[in-house]
């Protein structure tokens, strides 16, 4: 399969280690330089290269080509799935898909416990709720001891913190509903944490996931780009949203 990325930062750098990329895009061309494939002049060039491709760009990035891609029948992998919490953007997305035949996937990112949640969907889930810890250095805040900075909704957490809480999105899409999220400022963190709890029919679960950045770029989980690695490798992009 012929494999197109958009985005050649981090994330693109270190699944090309792993994977066989055939062709890459990014608005700063210099910057894909150094990937072993073709670089592209811009996205049309990408999708006509491509047979399944790869966003691991930003938010923007999904909204300004994701239509393109799919209304090419083309398969796609969004990274950044933040974009999907737009309601109308997101039924935008399948309307084309199911017109073109494309399909969309999401991985897992940075977190665990997905396959739990998608499973307990499939009678009832009374609680779900997403605290995510992040350090109180990378939020510029002087404090001594953790606190919390954001209650609310993933809908409204991902306009606040786009970067920290694609992990709520996910949730939010495997589990159909928009999640409870708590964001807390920790000054004895240096990295990302994420705690899902959840109770249903099934039971309940507790999952503590401590991310690790990833050493070239640490507003890069790590762990993010293992899991679309795995994905690929096993044919099994993980999770369908159409």
């Amino acid at each position: 399969m012929r494999i197109g990325i958009i985005g050649c930062g981090n994330i693109a750098h270190i699944v090309s280690k792993e994977i066989e990329i055939h062709a890459c895009y990014d608005t700063f061309g210099e910057k894909c330089h150094d990937l072993p494939c073709k670089s592209c002049k811009d996205i049309d060039e990408l999708i006509e290269e491509s047979e399944l491709i790869i966003e691991a760009a930003s938010v923007e990035a999904v909204k300004e080509y994701s239509e393109k891609i799919l209304s090419r029948g083309k398969d796609m992998i969004i990274m950044s799935v933040g974009a999907l919490m737009d309601e109308n953007f997101r039924k935008k997305l399948i309307q084309i898909s199911k017109k073109s035949g494309a399909k969309i996937y999401v991985t897992s990112g940075a977190i665990g416990g997905v396959d739990l949640v998608k499973s307990a969907k499939v009678r009832s889930i009374g609680k779900l709720i997403l605290k995510t810890f992040k350090s109180a250095k990378s939020l510029g805040m002087n404090i001594h001891s953790r606190e919390l900075i954001f209650s609310g909704k993933a809908s409204e957490a991902i306009k606040k913190f786009p970067q920290s809480v694609n992990v709520a999105v996910l949730l939010s899409i495997v589990a159909d509903m928009d999640i409870d999220v708590e964001v807390y400022a920790d000054p004895e963190i240096q990295s990302n944490m994420h705690v899902i709890e959840v109770k249903g029919d099934f039971g309940e679960a507790k999952f503590e996931i401590k991310n690790k950045p990833s050493k070239d770029n640490p507003k890069t989980s790590y762990l993010a780009a293992l899991s679309l690695i795995e994905a690929i490798k096993s044919f099994d992009y993980a999770i369908r949203v159409i």
